[in-house]
């Protein structure tokens, strides 16, 4: 189950090679790297990269919590953001992967706008995971126009 796998991540059991137990925890740290870009985490931000992470793995909203917070220990110790986008590389297709960019758009835009920093930060992320800056550019107005439909709701 995604728990024990969670769990067998915070005992530091899992190995340093690409696998799709570590993939949960890179898209989570790029998810958090991003609703961090700006500065600081808005509740919004948080609270839409709870719900992303929700529906992509299927979880309950206690295993999205328990994810987020493995991440967040594993964003502070890392240096930089190679690891994570390797897993995000070893375990998509490009179709996978845009739709992984227009998650992290989305993170950025929950706020109610897009921070310079944010925009900077994905467009590191595109080509470290493969993307052309066209796949990025065209994922981030996918992920605004959906922000968009959402607040009007």
């Amino acid at each position: 189950m995604m728990l024990d796998r969670l769990l067998t991540l915070l005992r530091g059991e899992q190995e340093n090679a690409p696998g799709p137990d570590r993939v949960p925890t890179a898209l989570a740290v790029l998810l958090l790297e991003l609703a961090h870009a700006d500065g600081h985490c808005d509740p919004e931000e948080t609270q839409r990269l709870l719900e992303l992470l929700r529906q992509r793995f299927e979880i309950s909203a206690e295993a999205a919590a328990d994810l987020v917070e493995l991440a967040e220990a594993q964003r502070r110790q890392s240096v930089d953001l190679y690891a994570f986008t390797r897993e995000i590389n070893w375990a998509f297709t490009t179709e996978e992967k845009i739709k992984i960019a227009e998650l992290l758009w989305e993170v950025g835009f929950a706020d109610g706008r897009l921070d310079a920093h944010e925009e900077a930060l994905m467009r590191q992320i595109g080509p470290l995971i493969g993307l052309s800056l066209r796949q990025v550019m065209d994922a981030k107005l996918r992920a605004r126009d959906r922000t968009a439909e959402r607040s009007d709701r």
